[in-house]
């Protein structure tokens, strides 16, 4: 649990009994490589805590699967719309990887966002970081060339040294085949 404790202090700047007293609200799962998170259609109602592992969301459109993110040792994240919304989610989490992740329940988030600042600092930093990470994406796409978003992949993530070619190139909107071109005038 130190990468999240860690990740928690950060984020939300609190002292060691504030991050202490998140952190007995989290609970531990395991989850094997192949098993869900979440799948699509059932409403989300928690948030996650990579300690290990990978964690894959993604949506399908037209028999065709796209990678949204990979959630990796460290990082905090929940589907967002789902979670808010209570409606049925169009995204899955699935694990890539064998994963160990620490769960807290929405009720359990409702609780120790009335009486912590130190939590609701933490939820709004994620939120904040998620916002970020979702705007570079879609200015990405709109006005960078599949080459400048690969070179993003590459300088900001370890993705492609551990994960499938295809979850990159559905990430960053090419096909395998145009991925393998990429990379080969990089190379």
């Amino acid at each position: 649990m130190k990468n999240i404790q860690s990740e928690i202090e950060k984020l939300s700047g609190g002292t060691p009994s504030e991050v202490e007293e998140i952190c007995q609200h989290l609970r531990p799962v395991t989850i094997e490589k192949g098993h869900f998170l979440l799948r699509e259609g059932n409403i989300c109602r928690q948030y996650y805590f990579v300690e290990e592992g990978a964690i894959r969301l993604y949506y399908y459109s037209e028999e065709n699967d796209y990678t949204v993110w990979i959630g990796t040792p460290g990082q905090i994240f929940t589907e967002l719309d789902s979670y808010l919304s209570g409606q049925p989610s169009r995204i899955n989490m699935e694990a890539i990887s064998e994963a160990k992740v620490y769960v807290i329940d929405k009720a359990a988030c409702d609780s120790l966002a009335e009486r912590s600042n130190c939590f609701n600092t933490l939820l709004r930093r994620t939120v904040e970081i998620a916002f970020v990470n979702l705007s570079r994406n879609v200015i990405s796409f709109q006005s960078e060339s599949a080459d400048s978003r690969y070179n993003r992949v590459v300088e900001e993530r370890d993705w492609l040294l551990r994960f499938p070619l295809r979850y990159i190139s559905s990430f960053i909107g090419v096909t395998q085949s145009s991925l393998s071109r990429i990379r080969s005038r990089k190379a």
